[in-house]
């Protein structure tokens, strides 16, 4: 006989309502599930002996001390934290040669990583053999490293870790594992293209070519006759919103909203054209069918409010995806959070339903994992990438944010302590993957939990309720599911914090058509503009901040790597415009309207390329490309004397 329902078995029904919808029907991707089925099947699992040590061991850890690495190591430091690029095991010559190119992409970010970890004593690249090998378990892969179970130990491996991989070749599960202890977060894009300007978009944002104002802007998707949005948007978005203006005079954030019938596809296309520094969204993610034409491209795609609830047709305006991004959105410096279905990526098989519904197979999500393409995109923008997007891998649910009062009443209570505590440390320039601890530990603890609570039930028959089983068990399916997509150690500068000069912004000379010495040039334009690098070595005058050679006698490690990573590779480029005021105005160039006329690239290995400006009617245009081979003279001429200036205090200052 089935008992009847209880007042928290009807709490507990408004947690089961899953986030995400169907993009061929507009119902729901998960039916409300029962807290019989959940009890039952929570009963039934178990998970493995060293997996759960291992979260155990983390949750007794974090009630006493800093759980994130061990005692004396500040983990926002990544002169003591350490920081580690991790390839997947290359199993054959193309897959190296892929790799090696990727690593020539990410040069920049791998040679300012390289520069912050203790001048690289603390960087590792874990490639080739020391690369992961399908099939290792966590616990396999990190004592081939030479680390253990249990706290980041970073002269063993680096707290930070960076996959740069897909989920097919190093699977989300081994990222959620390692995530327990570690500070993870992974890219992987289609193109070299999107590698290399994401590395660019990071280290220009990190060394202050780039700054976003303080805001936060927070959009929020209340669609009509739907629990679930309705429940993020009044119990997520809008206390999250409150308590960043009330802590504005502590992180100087303001805090920008768009909820309900102001959380529009239009709204977020407008507000990524001058973007925030923290970007925060809830609502449902877009869910195709495995295989549908549209899966790669709009999987977990942003549903707005312009959708008309349950059971209503979805049209493609109603969405915001990644090629809905504006062209000219600079993204450089932003930091994303979306709360939504398949926000982060998509596993291949669904685990959770095939355990919930008592389904003999797993059903199949996709025909092989996939990060979520929006996230892809905001992340290589050609305009410049963000920074990071925390996303949600698979089904997101309504227990991240509410739990069931402990006395079993009818009503849910907000538990927006995970939330509060990763805005909090982002908005106070802690690095992201670090501010994930919450999330980190949150899984921990509910895993503990619940494999504790089980094994009294199984062992000595306690008395248990479904609601009570079931809501521990979808919570710590869901709570181990955020990742991060991007680099973990990335971060927004705390507020009054001073950001040195970006590195290779380059100095300009500004060339009008009045000027006798600058006739003749060509006809077509009214004003150009020459990008030479000068690497910052000089300092900024009116800030009157050191430069690099000033800096070098504190730290001549750190500063030499950050010299020979930039010096490298020289780049001169020669834009013209026909509009200055854009330019004087602090607009980026490659997103003035300044055309790119002429390109040089030269390594210090002397391999060149060059690309050669012509007119209109294909002939070479002699007397721009004098100029610039003029200004390419004069960068390698400053680069030559740079490194010997360079390597001489260097030497000195070792040979005392």
């Amino acid at each position: 006989m089935t008992a009847p329902p209880t007042a928290s078995d009807a709490a507990l029904a408004r947690l089961l309502v899953g986030n995400g919808v169907d993009a061929t029907t507009g119902e729901y991707l998960v039916p409300p599930l029962d807290a019989r089925q959940l009890a039952r099947v929570a009963t039934g699992v178990r998970l493995d002996g060293a997996e759960l040590a291992d979260l155990q061991s983390k949750s007794r850890r974090a009630r006493r001390a800093n759980f994130a690495v061990v005692e004396g190591v500040d983990p926002n430091d990544l002169a003591q934290a350490g920081w580690a690029a991790v390839f997947p095991a290359a199993g054959d010559d193309a897959t190296a040669q892929r790799q090696a190119a990727i690593r020539d992409a990410l040069a920049p970010l791998l040679a300012h990583r390289r520069a912050q970890a203790a001048a690289g004593e603390l960087y590792r690249e874990y490639a080739g053999e020391l690369g992961y090998r399908a099939g290792e378990t966590k616990q396999q892969y990190l004592a081939r490293l030479g680390a253990g179970p249990g706290p980041a130990r970073p002269t063993k491996v680096p707290y930070y870790l960076l996959l740069i991989a897909t989920p097919e070749e190093i699977p989300y599960r081994i990222q959620y594992q390692i995530d327990v202890h570690y500070a993870v977060g992974r890219i992987a894009f289609d193109t070299l293209d999107e590698y290399a300007r994401y590395a660019r978009s990071v280290v220009d944002a990190e060394t202050g070519r780039v700054r976003r104002p303080r805001r936060a802007a927070f959009f929020g998707v209340a669609n009509p006759n739907d629990t679930s949005t309705r429940l993020s948007a009044d119990h997520l978005v809008l206390p999250l919103l409150d308590h960043v203006e009330r802590q504005r005079a502590r992180h100087g954030f303001a805090a920008d909203r768009y909820l309900g019938g102001d959380a529009t596809r239009d709204r977020l296309i407008e507000l990524l054209r001058d973007p925030p520094a923290v970007l925060f969204t809830a609502g449902h993610g877009m869910g195709f069918p495995s295989g549908d034409a549209g899966q790669r491209e709009l999987q977990g795609a942003l549903l707005c409010q312009d959708w008309g609830g349950p059971g209503t047709p979805i049209a493609r305006d109603h969405y915001f995806a990644g090629d809905d991004l504006p062209a000219r959105a600079d993204l450089r410096g932003m930091i994303g959070v979306l709360f939504a279905c398949y926000g982060g990526g998509t596993p291949t098989r669904d685990e959770f339903t095939r355990r919930a519904l008592g389904e003999a197979r797993a059903k199949e999500l996709a025909p092989a994992s996939l990060i979520a393409r929006l996230p892809q995109r905001m992340l290589g923008h050609p305009a410049g990438g963000a920074l990071a997007v925390v996303g949600h891998v698979d089904r997101a649910w309504g227990s991240t944010f509410l739990w069931i009062d402990a006395q079993g009443k009818s009503q849910t209570r907000r538990h927006l302590d995970c939330f509060e505590s990763l805005l909090d440390s982002v908005m106070a320039g802690k690095r992201l993957g670090y501010a994930m601890e919450a999330f980190n530990l949150r899984y921990a603890e509910l895993a503990a939990d619940l494999s504790e609570r089980i094994e009294q039930i199984q062992l000595y028959d306690e008395h248990y309720e479904d609601s009570e089983l079931a809501h521990m068990w979808i919570c710590n399916s869901d709570a181990r599911n955020y990742a991060v997509i991007g680099d973990p150690a990335v971060r927004i500068p705390a507020a009054g914090e001073h950001v040195p000069p970006g590195r290779g912004q380059g100095a300009t000379m500004m060339i009008d058509d009045e000027d006798p010495g600058t006739r003749g040039i060509g006809p077509e334009d009214d004003a150009r503009q020459i990008d030479v690098p000068d690497y910052g070595w000089f300092g900024d005058k009116q800030d009157k901040q050191p430069g690099a050679l000033a800096r070098l006698g504190n730290r001549v490690g750190e500063v030499l790597g950050e010299v020979l990573g930039d010096a490298a590779v020289l780049e001169v480029k020669t834009y013209t415009a026909d509009n200055l005021s854009s330019i004087a105005g602090g607009e980026p160039l490659h997103t003035s309207g300044a055309r790119l006329r002429a390109y040089t690239r030269c390594k210090l290995d002397g391999d060149t390329e060059a690309c050669v400006p012509v007119t209109a009617d294909g002939a070479v245009d002699q007397a721009l490309w004098t100029l610039h081979v003029e200004m390419v003279k004069q960068a390698q001429t400053h680069r030559t004397e740079l490194l010997k200036t360079v390597l001489s205090l260097f030497s000195s200052r070792v040979g005392k």
